[in-house]
């Protein structure tokens, strides 16, 4: 039996890998972040008809963690696992794996 794995994607991905160093300051309508410290604050305020929200979240980060830009309008995001890696990274991760098939 032969072993397979999903085509890896090419799709490049802007965002930040923060270090102990990183600051940022970043603004656009209804949407406020900053980081410090390694501390990610992000305030998010959408309205509509009959709503209005406000999401106020704070996220401490440690070094090496990657935040994605996402142009719609969140923002920086932190995703949910550690599913994005540098292009350096996924080359090691499939030179690694390329000999298991």
């Amino acid at each position: 039996m032969q072993k397979f794995i999903f085509k890896p994607s090419v799709e490049l991905i802007p965002g930040i890998k923060v270090t102990k160093d990183t600051e940022l300051e970043y603004e656009r309508e209804g949407v406020k972040q900053t980081i410090k410290d390694l501390v990610f604050h992000s305030i998010t305020t959408k309205k509509g008809d009959n709503f209005e929200s406000t999401i106020d979240t704070t996220i401490w980060l440690e070094e090496g963690d990657i935040l994605v830009y996402e142009e719609e309008g969140r923002g920086y995001v932190k995703p949910a696992t550690n599913c994005v890696v540098t292009i350096a990274e996924g080359i090691d991760d499939l030179t690694n794996i390329k000999d298991l098939g």
